[in-house]
């Protein structure tokens, strides 16, 4: 899949300044950094070993993880011999990450404006980022921009809700019984699930041999209440629950509970969840 355009800037994707939300998400994301782990990281760290092959990640090559996080593929690409250096725009998500990763450049920046040199890396990877920033195309014109010629860069999204189990009955329910509007007005967080879009996303950025590869990811819960591990598992959907009235968000609740339930586990849930991964080549 793909073929090789120019290198330039891009076009696709340019939204209006979504002021409050790119606020809510960090500090959304600063909220959540000490329970990343036992939360999201239980479904994304799934997808680290797609997003690493997918780069070629090995021993001496100059590595950047963008939206970082926790640092968790930032730490496995030094693990693997790489000089790497990791950026997040959320100040609790690099507080807890250089406390579980010492050695690591960790940085606060913001991956839609990095503070890099142009054709310094070999390879990047952003891990299910782009969709929470208020203008992923720019993210990705600047992973082309800080990566030498034939340097890979590699993201991943989760499917559309029409190919997700978790994200499809969430969103069933929500457009059911919340008033969507009460939320500040966001990005399309799944313009970027559709790999046609994606690829030309890729394309005007500079990238060739793009591939597109779908992961069976699942979301594994713990705890004894669904919705309340789901509270602290993304910022999206827990900002449209919080903008509800008291009443509403007890009917979420209960109806998002009962729906999860044909996939209780002893342990918990576990959720079917895909995801992409997409990845290219700079020209």
């Amino acid at each position: 899949m793909g073929g090789c355009a120019g290198r330039g800037p891009s076009h696709l994707l340019m939204t209006p300044q979504f002021h409050a939300f790119k606020t809510a998400e960090r500090d959304g994301w600063s909220d959540r950094a000490a329970a990343y782990q036992d939360h999201t990281g239980l479904a994304t760290l799934q997808i680290a070993p797609a997003l690493l092959d997918a780069v070629g990640a090995r021993p001496g090559l100059r590595a950047l993880e963008t939206a970082c996080g926790t640092a968790n593929i930032a730490a496995a690409l030094a693990a693997l011999g790489c000089d790497t250096v990791g950026v997040d725009f959320s100040d609790g998500m690099i507080d807890v990450a250089r406390a579980q990763f010492p050695d690591l450049d960790l940085r606060v920046a913001d991956a839609q404006d990095l503070p890099l040199d142009d054709s310094h890396f070999d390879i990047a990877i952003c891990n299910m980022g782009l969709f929470h920033m208020t203008k992923p195309d720019t993210a990705v014109a600047e992973a082309a921009r800080v990566l030498r010629q034939g340097g890979r860069f590699a993201w991943s999204q989760w499917t559309a809700p029409a190919d997700s189990v978790l994200y499809g009955t969430l969103f069933d329910i929500l457009k059911s019984d919340a008033d969507m509007s009460r939320a500040d007005p966001a990005p399309d967080a799944y313009v970027l699930s559709d790999p046609d879009h994606a690829t030309e996303m890729m394309q005007v950025a500079g990238f060739c041999d793009i591939h597109v590869r779908r992961l069976p990811t699942t979301l594994i819960a713990t705890g004894d209440d669904f919705f309340d591990f789901f509270m602290k598992f993304g910022v999206r959907v827990p900002l449209i629950v919080a903008a509800q009235d008291p009443d509403v968000q007890t009917i979420l609740r209960t109806r998002i509970n009962a729906a999860m339930a044909p996939w209780r586990t002893p342990a918990g849930w576990e959720v079917p969840m895909p995801s992409l991964v997409i990845s290219g080549t700079v020209q």
